[in-house]
């Protein structure tokens, strides 16, 4: 069983909830729906024992209060990809690299995660981003 810390933010556009295996982000979601959270968690972690926490102690809660207070910061709290699909795996590690402030598109992520045909494959990766946020 694994056991994931979550917490949930009051921001200026919602709730938002993560989960967290050790300090590595496994689901973040920008809906307030608890129930719709719970389930994004459950398919990416089926075992996961659910512990709650605050906020203010974990770096992605302080990283994500310091975001919707307008504050400029680096979004870099260790992210856990283990058990996405190898492609989107692929795809989400490219999109993490951009640095802050830049854009790309599907066609250029799917040159960097090593698809260069596969730009609508990285639509769907990007639709299904587990992370938002911490990989825009």
């Amino acid at each position: 069983m694994s056991r994931i810390k979550v917490f949930s933010l009051d921001t200026p556009v919602g709730t938002i909830h993560a989960g967290l295996r050790g300090e590595a982000l496994v689901a973040v979601s920008l809906r307030s729906d608890w129930d719709h959270f719970l389930k994004v968690l459950h398919k990416r972690v089926p075992d996961a024992q659910i512990v709650e926490v605050k906020p203010q102690y974990q770096k992605a809660g302080r990283q994500l209060k310091a975001y919707f207070n307008g504050k400029p910061v680096d979004l870099d709290a260790e992210v856990d990809l283990t058990g996405l699909p190898a492609f989107t795996t692929k795809v989400l590690k490219a999109c993490h690299k951009i640095p802050y402030g830049k854009t790309s598109t599907y066609g250029q992520l799917a040159k960097r995660a090593g698809s260069p045909k596969a730009p609508r494959a990285v639509g769907q990766a990007m639709h299904n981003n587990p992370i938002p946020l911490f990989v825009p």
